[in-house]
């Protein structure tokens, strides 16, 4: 088995034109399908919402993930993953590298 370097973030910035996309879609695969909030993903990637809540939005708009409801008595926002062969490239870091310690898990 090959084992897989993480995408720095000058990397994450030539991929997907943002230094973070790469941690947000990392944590997001990890999550295995489990509904998640842009907290969920900024406590998770110690980023703060600032940065989260921009790309959890361009990943919505992407059709990457979905809105799925509001959490009753509350603003936050819960989404899921579309399927889309992205994901699978994210899947394939969370599987094969075991530095890639998922907090949100």
């Amino acid at each position: 088995m090959t084992m897989l370097e993480p995408i720095a973030p000058e990397e994450s910035r030539l991929v997907f034109g943002n230094s973070h996309m790469y941690s947000v879609m990392v944590e997001i695969a990890g999550l295995r399908g489990e509904k998640f909030s842009s907290k969920t993903i900024t406590d998770a990637t110690r980023l703060s919402p600032g940065i989260v809540h921009p790309l959890i939005q361009k990943l919505r708009r992407a059709n990457f993930i979905e809105f799925v409801e509001r959490v009753p008595g509350e603003r936050t926002l819960l989404y899921r993953v579309r399927e889309n062969p992205w994901w699978d490239a994210a899947s394939q870091y969370v599987e094969e590298d075991p530095a890639a310690e998922r907090s949100a898990l």
